[in-house]
């Protein structure tokens, strides 16, 4: 009888510890999911989007030039203008310009031009 009480309360001790193991691990697994939320969607549930949220779209105001534009933009950038003479050429705002250049896949210069003599 008493080895049968002794292996109760040893069994009762174990699982206090395994529940103890378990919250632990559940905390650290809701600050892993909290963590990855922002760049990876957890979970199949569909969410509510937020304020002023469009689902699948993109943010921000839609490109000033489309996609064959952004290629001529490309062209003339890569025969050696720069992006400020494009800005002014196309009557547009240098970081539309930039962003443009990117969206079309143009490697962008660095520094300022040298001057020509």
């Amino acid at each position: 009888m008493m080895d049968l009480r002794r292996l109760l309360r040893d069994l009762g001790r174990e699982i206090d510890r395994l529940a103890q193991r378990n919250e632990f691990l559940e905390r650290r697994l809701e600050s892993i999911t909290g963590a990855l939320q922002g760049a990876v969607r957890v979970g199949a549930g569909r969410r509510k989007p937020g304020r002023g949220a469009r689902t699948g779209a993109r943010r921000g105001a839609p490109p000033k030039f489309n996609d064959a534009q952004a290629v001529q933009l490309r062209k003339e950038y890569e025969k050696g203008a720069t992006s400020a003479q494009l800005a002014r050429r196309h009557k547009a705002a240098l970081p539309t310009i930039l962003s443009t250049l990117r969206r079309a896949g143009a490697k962008l210069r660095r520094g300022r031009p040298s001057k020509k003599r």
